[in-house]
């Protein structure tokens, strides 16, 4: 049993960072192996992962790629297309659920697209107003519902004459000594959502749905006000989402029924009235997470219905206009590096170099003022590769603790600045492609020193590598990051020392290297 749960929490830990990714413009997953004895290739995913993927995602063989390399297990992820149809971004659970015959379901990710859209229909919301509490309805099982819910008091295991149906519920409390507060609250968050996103519904616990006899459970008086009290916390803390102007609460009535036997209360029956909701009751958050600011976030209810609502958004806080740093803005200071960065990059495949004072103004990012060149490297049958150049510091000279501070802070700076450029990629220029960008960051002092090569930690499936295809799409697809085709400059074959006059002293540019290896 211990080895099927943690199956489980590890599944779900990667479908979680799967997800968390696949909103984030994609990225990589990688797994620690604790068996010595498992192999990808015999063994495969598992049947956790492998039934629960299709569940979050349409197609996931499209969208991911798996590796095993030594003993960590690598899952690579593909940024979702932007204006897909189908839902605006990946999620676990939705945690928004409805009454479907005699069952409180939560729905699907599609589905609830089109239950929050049927929200905002001024008819169907029309339709939606709920009846007075005390009114008769035309419905048996809801009059039957209403009559014993206006009942003072019950005998103990009278029958009553309804079952479970899409307005009702009933559910028998353990025969415990322990007052079942936890039990009663565990049933409420997807009761309420259901009944609220339904027709409105009654809840009755101490009632046995298969003799259909009124047991109750045991209580104090005082417990009884505390649950009532936990009851309307629970109830109100529940998030909810609005698309009209009312903005009500959840409309619900509570109540303790005694349950008598030789008369006298021997136990009491907790019932529920709970009323059809003006727009959508979700039971929690929705389980979809995303990367802001370098950190794993999960998604608000707000921030997802608007997402779901409207599935061409574009990420939050991400910049779509021309950035400022196209201006030009001399690097005459940085030609002592010259041949520091010649000896860096005089060796690379011929391709494209995009070369920037900083990707992250670029991106709409914070700069970094460590940082003197960000320089991005496209070339056929290569990755993707951003070299990053850092001013050396006399105070950093030979001091390895502090160059190595400085190594992990850029490290994680510069993920997230590659994060960012593959959602700019995806979400303003449209690029769909397999993507996987290296980082190399050296740092320029009295000689060069590595500070962080992804190169050495992962390794990519050859459909990461760049096609000729993928290098034209992706310098057209840089283009519109950068601005304008002006921020171009062209490199005579070989003419190195050109290349670094023209290095030094222009902000942002696009050149071809034509250099053979």
């Amino acid at each position: 049993m211990k080895d099927i749960q943690l199956r489980r929490k590890e599944a779900k830990s990667i479908l979680q960072a799967v997800c968390t990714l696949l909103n984030s413009g994609g990225g990589v997953v990688k797994a620690h192996i604790k068996n010595q004895n498992y192999s990808f290739t015999r063994d495969g995913m598992g049947l956790d992962l492998v039934n629960s993927l299709p569940g979050i995602m349409h197609l996931p063989h499209d969208y991911l790629d798996f590796m095993q390399h030594k003993d960590y297990f690598f899952v690579f992820v593909k940024p979702l297309k932007p204006n897909q149809k189908g839902p605006g971004i990946t999620t676990l659970k939705t945690n928004l659920y409805r009454r479907i015959n005699s069952i409180s379901d939560e729905v699907k990710v599609a589905n609830a697209v089109q239950l929050l859209k049927s929200r905002t229909d001024p008819e169907e919301k029309a339709e939606s107003r709920p009846s007075s509490p005390g009114k008769i309805v035309c419905n048996e099982t809801l009059n039957e519902c209403l009559s014993l819910f206006n009942r003072d008091w019950l005998a103990y295991e009278e029958t009553f004459c309804f079952t479970k149906s899409i307005h009702a519920e009933v559910k028998l409390t353990p025969k415990e000594k322990i007052f079942p507060k936890e039990k009663i609250l565990e049933l409420l968050p997807q009761t309420v959502s259901a009944f609220a996103n339904t027709d409105g519904g009654f809840l009755f616990i101490g009632l046995d749905g298969k003799t259909q006899q009124i047991i109750g459970f045991e209580a104090e008086k005082s417990n009884l006000v505390l649950l009532e009290s936990e009851i309307e916390k629970c109830i109100q803390q529940l998030p909810v989402t609005h698309f009209c102007g009312e903005k009500e609460k959840i409309k619900y009535t509570c109540k303790f029924i005694e349950v008598c036997k030789s008369g006298a209360v021997c136990a009491y029956v907790c019932a529920l009235r709970v009323e059809r909701f003006c727009c959508a009751v979700f039971a929690a958050e929705p389980e979809s997470w995303h990367v802001e600011g370098g950190c794993v976030k999960r998604f608000t209810t707000e921030e997802w219905v608007k997402r779901q609502m409207d599935a061409t958004a574009v990420m939050p806080g991400k910049v779509i206009c021309c950035p400022e740093a196209l201006y030009m803005k001399p690097f005459s200071q940085h030609e002592g590096y010259e041949h520091l960065v010649r000896t860096e990059l005089g060796s690379l495949l011929k391709g494209t170099l995009v070369i920037s004072k900083s990707w992250a103004l670029d991106l709409g990012l914070q700069e970094k003022q460590e940082v003197i060149w960000d320089v991005l490297h496209i070339s056929q049958g290569s990755l993707l590769t951003l070299y990053v150049f850092v001013q050396g510091d006399e105070n950093l000279e030979g001091n390895s603790s502090l160059l190595g501070e400085l190594g992990a802070e850029l490290k994680g700076y510069y993920k997230q600045i590659a994060l960012t450029l593959k959602q700019m990629l995806l979400n303003h220029c449209g690029y769909t492609a397999e993507i996987g960008i290296i980082v190399k960051i050296t740092y320029l002092g009295h000689k060069t020193m590595c500070l962080y090569d992804t190169s050495t930690k992962i390794r990519y499936p050859q459909k990461y590598y760049l096609s000729a295809k993928a290098v034209k799409d992706l310098e057209k697809a840089l283009v519109e990051i950068l601005g304008s085709y002006e921020s171009f400059y062209s490199l005579p074959r070989r003419n190195w020392d050109s290349f670094m006059s023209a290095f030094l002293n222009v902000g942002s540019y696009i050149v071809p290297v034509l250099r053979n290896v």
